[in-house]
């Protein structure tokens, strides 16, 4: 099979049958690889918004010893400043590091791709999250015939948010 980016173990169950017998099997599997990477972000974000991006670095195997992070965004997130890190491994084990990004005054579906090397390891994560308005519009219409030589004012005021099914 093959399967996506993922940190941790998987259960392999197979289930058999022939000629009215049948077996089963199970065993726990772990997912891992020398170098592995997990990065953090929220669901969504607002423009405006300045966020910290907290990534796990995984040494599995003892000749990781020095890994290089690089951060690529595309134009909805902006990196605050250097986009590279390096961190440094005496044994195996994780260590985490952080990013700061801001979001530009922009709506759309930003990208983070996360890439980790160490020697011939290399390991990668890519996220994607919204960037949506905080504050959805809001429409208030106001119908009325007008007769001929008249005039109207109106004086518009905040409208209210909507609450459904909560009784004020």
């Amino acid at each position: 099979i093959t399967m996506p980016n993922y940190v941790g173990s998987v259960r392999v169950m197979v289930v058999a049958a022939k000629d009215g017998s049948y077996g089963n099997s199970e065993k726990t599997i772990p997912v891992k690889k020398p170098l592995m990477v997990l990065g953090t972000m929220p669901r969504v974000l607002s423009p405006g918004e300045s966020v910290k991006l907290p990534v796990t670095v995984f040494a599995m195997e003892n000749n990781i010893k020095n890994v290089s992070l690089k951060i690529e965004t595309n134009g909805l997130l902006s990196m605050v400043s250097n986009n590279r890190k390096t961190v440094k491994f005496n044994k195996t084990g994780d260590k985490v590091v952080s990013f700061d990004l801001v979001v530009p005054e922009n709506i759309g579906v930003a990208t983070v791709k996360i890439t980790a090397t160490s020697g011939k390891e290399s390991a990668t994560q890519d996220i994607e999250l919204n960037v949506r308005n905080p504050n959805p519009y809001i429409t208030d219409v106001y119908a009325g015939v007008m007769e001929k030589g008249k005039s109207w004012t109106k004086s518009f005021e905040p409208v209210p948010p909507k609450t459904f099914g909560l009784l004020l």
